[in-house]
C-alpha cells in the first residue's frame, strides 16, 4: 500500500487511512494527493522512457511540477488543467481528466504529442 499510486479519491481516502495507521500520523489529503500527482508523473516518464532518466520535483508544492532531464535542468513544467488551482482541486473535479491531463504534458513534454 506504501507505494500504491492511487487513481481517484476514494483510493487517496484508503491509502490516507493505511498511511495514518501505519506510523505515519502526519500525513494529510492533500499530501497523498500531492504525492500521488509527482509519483504518477515519474511513472509516466519512466515508462515512456524506459528507464528512470529525467525525475520530477515540485516549483510549487501543489500547482506546479518540474520535469528535469538527465543534468537536472528543468525540461518542462506541468500545471492542473484551466480553471484550478492545485492538483488537489483538479482531481475533486474529475479524476479521468485529471490523469489525461498529466499524461497529454508528459506526453509533449518527451515528444510524443
Amino acid at each position: 500500500m506504501f507505494h500504491l499510486i492511487p487513481d481517484n479519491l476514494a483510493q487517496v481516502s484508503e491509502k490516507l487511512a493505511w498511511l495514518q495507521a501505519n506510523g505515519y500520523e502526519n500525513s494529510t489529503r492533500t499530501s497523498v494527493i500531492n504525492d500521488m500527482t509527482k509519483d504518477g508523473v515519474q511513472d509516466m516518464l519512466d515508462t515512456a522512457l524506459e528507464g528512470p532518466y529525467w525525475g520530477t520535483g515540485w516549483e510549487k508544492v501543489g500547482q506546479v511540477l518540474a520535469i528535469t532531464g538527465a543534468t537536472g535542468e528543468t525540461v518542462a513544467k506541468v500545471y492542473p488543467r484551466k480553471g484550478f488551482d492545485s492538483f488537489e482541486a483538479d482531481l475533486e473535479n474529475n479524476d479521468i481528466l485529471y490523469w489525461r491531463n498529466l499524461s497529454a504534458q508528459v506526453g509533449t513534454a518527451i515528444g510524443n504529442d
